[in-house]
């Protein structure tokens, strides 16, 4: 006996939705279908794994590869201002600067 998870997506109405399914497949019989064990639909990929009851998160990571799908904590955000770097390196260089100053004046 083996089970057997798959996923995919459909357009519906301009939405996608996931579909995830849990199988049941026994290889020891000859022409045996697989079994429909779980089975769930949502617009949410994660709201799918619960509804087909499917909780496991290496399962979930296989999943997720199957559809190309990155994992929310490996997405990367960009930044778009170059100001912020200037603000943190100003900030940076004033503090340094003004404790410079407090030990010049002999101010520990």
């Amino acid at each position: 006996m083996e089970i057997i998870y798959t996923a995919y997506t459909r357009e519906v109405n301009s939405q996608i939705f996931y579909f995830v399914k849990e199988f049941t497949f026994f290889p020891e019989y000859e022409n045996a279908p697989k079994v429909l064990n779980n089975y769930g639909m949502h617009s949410d990929f994660f709201r799918a794994c619960d509804i087909a009851k499917i909780y496991d998160e290496a399962i979930i990571n296989n999943l997720l590869n199957q559809l190309h799908i990155l994992p929310e904590s490996a997405k990367v955000i960009p930044i778009q201002n170059e100001k912020t770097k200037s603000i943190t390196h100003s900030l940076l260089k004033n503090t340094h600067q003004a404790l410079l100053r407090l030990r010049l004046a002999g101010i520990n």
